[in-house]
């Protein structure tokens, strides 16, 4: 049965969108006669959104290039696991111009049709083809030919497919035979070496890290030392030149010391001979009033 309804929705997805409803119900009123289960299910079969109609329109008459294009993502997941920069970059390049001329491929032939795609239509027909190139079950859903919503990727992170297919073994994707077949995956052996590859940057990153903090406190710890250097020399200066104006001040006490004895010394001469001098003119007075 999921085959029957495979078919009735690849039929269905290939027509036009303002035709799509009623020959989806027309559909299920026939099989209701002969399969009412079937028939259910194609009624319930949703109309596909602008973006998603224009991806199928691909998937249906663009199919080599579009396959060309989701080996292109075979390609850049195994140089992503076995981290070949060099591939990524070329593939990734490759990727871009193979998006743009089917975006507008897919733009013209819907523009024949009549349904020219606005920007932000277009915009998310890119989305979708880039993300077709991110997983295997993305990839699938872009080349089922029953898209019903446009998808979005996150580098290669798996894409959210709920609901965006109409049948749900339209998934399944591998990759085309011929030229255009991605290389092998690798083996466990090949991805254990990769995992330790991966671990043993991780680790190198880390240990870098270290050294380039530890650089770091060097020099903030040179930059504190010579700053301290430098106060230490000029608190040095500093005391020379106080011990200086102390030996100047020390000395200039000493002579006012000096002077100040001297001058008591000869104070007190000076006290001396007054006394002297008065006891000798008293002496003087009395011998006088004594002759007369």
């Amino acid at each position: 049965m999921i085959a029957t309804l495979a078919a009735v929705a690849r039929e269905l997805y290939g027509i036009q969108p303002q035709d799509f409803t009623t020959a989806r119900n027309a559909r299920a009123r026939e099989l209701k006669l002969s399969d009412a289960a079937l028939a259910k299910q194609v009624a319930a079969l949703r109309k596909p959104a602008p973006a998603a109609w224009v991806v199928n329109l691909l998937a249906r008459e663009n199919s080599d290039d579009l396959a060309a294009l989701l080996n292109l993502g075979e390609h850049m997941r195994t140089a992503q696991e076995q981290l070949d920069r060099d591939a990524l970059r070329r593939l990734g390049g490759e990727r871009r111009t193979a998006v743009t001329a089917l975006a507008q491929a897919g733009a013209a032939r819907a523009a024949a049709l009549g349904h020219p795609p606005t920007a932000a239509v277009a915009d998310e027909v890119e989305q979708t083809l880039l993300a077709g190139t991110s997983d295997p079950a993305a990839a699938g859903a872009v080349a089922s030919g029953v898209l019903v919503k446009p998808l979005r990727a996150g580098g290669f992170d798996a894409v959210d497919l709920d609901g965006a297919v109409a049948v749900p073994d339209a998934e399944a994707w591998a990759p085309s035979p011929g030229g255009a077949r991605s290389p092998a995956p690798p083996d466990p052996v090949q991805l254990a070496d990769v995992r330790r590859r991966k671990e043993a940057r991780r680790e190198a990153e880390r240990l870098e890290r270290e050294a380039d903090a530890a650089v770091a406190e060097v020099d903030a710890l040179e930059r504190r030392a010579h700053r301290l250097e430098l106060r230490r020399a000029s608190l040095e200066a500093e005391i020379a030149e106080l011990r200086e104006q102390l030996d100047t001040a020390e000395a200039a006490l000493a002579a006012v010391t000096a002077d100040d004895g001297a001058l008591t010394d000869a104070r007190s001469r000076a006290i001396r001979a007054a006394e002297d001098a008065r006891n000798r003119a008293r002496d003087a007075a009395h011998a006088a009033e004594e002759s007369d």
